[in-house]
């Protein structure tokens, strides 16, 4: 039978953050309790010095505030993917800034006081500000410029193959301007970021080494610090050019073609990277979960990875990205193209995770979209997708973070004059499992209905729901349990409710609905 749960009451307990970590016999993330964690946020990368949000004063723009903070927590956001960028933590080779990841690990730690873990990634697109980018320290770039025995020094000059030249502004540096003429994307295909990637991937190369280093200094930094609860170890890696010579090799080569139908830079580049990273940041005592992407483009007829990328490693996972192209709300053919690439992103990457059910995956980015109805209705279908994958996500992004290398000006949540963009915020902000005490089978939300079903595995620590009470429930909600003796149900603040099993309930299949006042029990 089910039960309408009328009597809420209400409490202040909040459980503190903890440690997370990957259950390695189901793949998700799990708390010190063994219940089943769920994770939607957003992105906060800053791609200019000094490489950090604003922590003090709220801007609409650039800053990661209290204020904003509260906002986030409002909204049910429980994790910031946060840019720690390379740069930052080593702005020369061989010099660990050690203030930086001190202020890095401030921010975190007030994000954590807000119920907020974070992800610490480290951002890149395309490389260098030499390449209408960044993410790399650029005396690694300089010296491999001025080397005539480097193949970047070798190679065409940047924007070969795509064009003859870009103005330079006094620093040597394409002029932004120029450089904002094209998708920032399409610089990839160029010979000298190649040459770039290629030498990141060598073995032994002061890049490669940089990057280790990089590494090592960030989980040294928060080895014992629980609110940060992912490493990312690499954005967007790059599969183009890395070693072609003429411009056909280099236009149609790795994530330059739109779909691959191998592996190869997977199994050949990134995976012994990847595995290096882990060795030094297990090496430096973190014990932190590890995610990984495979490059932008999705694989066709072949796996992500030849496997888990970091061997036997408990603690690792994917993470991916799903896009749509520029625009894909412009139009209903557009929205046709966007819902084809998302079908195919999808059987890319969740097939995968199906097949190495050990592994966690992390939607870590999507959306950049501007909020028209087309845009809106994807990134609706892109979330019942998460859901019905039980997967975490953060949007891209927050706000605009001086965000240059990016396919959509308005993807912030917040507009330039502080406003919030709130119908793209009301799909975000959706109603879902926090923490599940058991193996959830079912999550799903739909215009302010919502449906979860677990199996009972956990007696010490409630289920947590968030649901934003203004946005989806202005006239209030209703509730129903079954079996109806199961579940005891409070609300501990606003927008959160914790269940709370009954005895004599272990191993029993629940099922909780939730749904606004005026509608029909579902």
């Amino acid at each position: 039978m089910w039960r309408l749960a009328l009597g809420l009451l209400c409490s202040s307990d909040v459980v503190a953050l903890g440690s997370i970590s990957v259950d390695p016999t189901s793949g998700h993330f799990v708390d010190s309790f063994g219940r089943v964690r769920l994770f939607h946020g957003v992105n906060a990368v800053y791609k200019e010095a000094p490489w950090l949000p604003d922590v003090e004063n709220f801007s609409a723009e650039d800053s990661l505030d209290p204020t904003t903070m509260e906002l986030l927590k409002e909204w049910g956001f429980n994790v910031v993917r946060l840019g720690v960028m390379w740069p930052g933590v080593e702005p020369e080779p061989a010099r660990i800034d050690s203030g930086y990841l001190q202020r890095v690990k401030r921010l975190t730690r007030d994000l954590a006081e807000h119920g907020i873990y974070t992800i610490a990634d480290l951002h890149q697109d395309i490389g260098s500000s030499h390449f209408c980018g960044e993410g790399v320290p650029e005396a690694y770039v300089d010296a491999l410029l001025r080397d005539p025995h480097s193949r970047m020094a070798q190679v065409p000059r940047f924007p070969e193959p795509l064009a003859s030249n870009i103005p330079r502004n006094g620093s040597g540096f394409p002029e932004r301007a120029e450089c904002l003429k094209r998708l920032f994307s399409e610089y990839y295909s160029t010979f000298q970021v190649g040459a770039l990637w290629a030498e990141l991937y060598r073995e032994g190369s002061q890049l490669y080494e940089g990057f280790l280093r990089y590494w090592t200094a960030v989980a040294e930094e928060f080895k014992d610090e629980p609110q940060l609860m992912a490493f990312e170890l690499l954005n967007e890696p790059s599969g183009t050019c890395l070693e072609a010579r003429t411009a056909p090799e280099c236009l149609l080569s790795g994530e330059a073609m739109p779909i691959r139908f191998n592996n190869d830079i997977e199994a050949q580049r990134l995976m012994p990277l990847y595995q290096a990273a882990a060795r030094v940041i297990r090496g430096a005592g973190a014990p932190q979960v590890i995610l990984y992407e495979p490059t932008v483009w999705p694989k066709i007829g072949t796996e992500v990875f030849p496997g888990p990328a970091l061997g036997d490693d408990p603690q690792q996972g994917l993470a991916y990205h799903i896009y749509c192209a520029p625009g894909d709300g412009s139009s209903a053919i557009a929205g046709l193209i966007c819902d084809a690439a998302q079908t195919i992103f999808e059987r890319t990457f969740y097939p995968f995770l199906q097949r190495h059910k050990r592994l966690v995956g992390f939607m870590t980015e999507f959306g950049a979209v501007g909020g028209n109805s087309r845009e809106l209705a994807h990134l609706r279908d892109l979330l019942q997708a998460a859901d019905d994958h039980l997967q975490s996500w953060t949007y891209w992004q927050l706000k605009k973070f001086r965000d240059f290398t990016t396919a959509n000006a308005q993807e912030a949540l917040f507009t330039a004059d502080g406003r919030v963009e709130t119908a793209k915020l009301r799909m975000l902000s959706r109603t879902y499992a926090v923490a599940t005490a058991g193996v959830p089978t079912k999550m799903h939300f739909e215009a302010g209905v919502f449906e979860l079903d677990f199996v009972a595995t956990v007696q010490e620590a409630p289920t947590e729901i968030y649901l934003n009470e203004a946005l989806h429930y202005p006239e209030g909600y209703s509730i129903a349990v079954d079996p109806s003796n199961c579940l005891n149900v409070q609300k501990t603040q606003r927008n959160y409710l914790n269940l709370t099993l009954a005895p004599g309930c272990l191993g029993q299949l629940l099922k909780f609905r939730l749904w606004p006042a005026a509608t029909q029990n579902v």
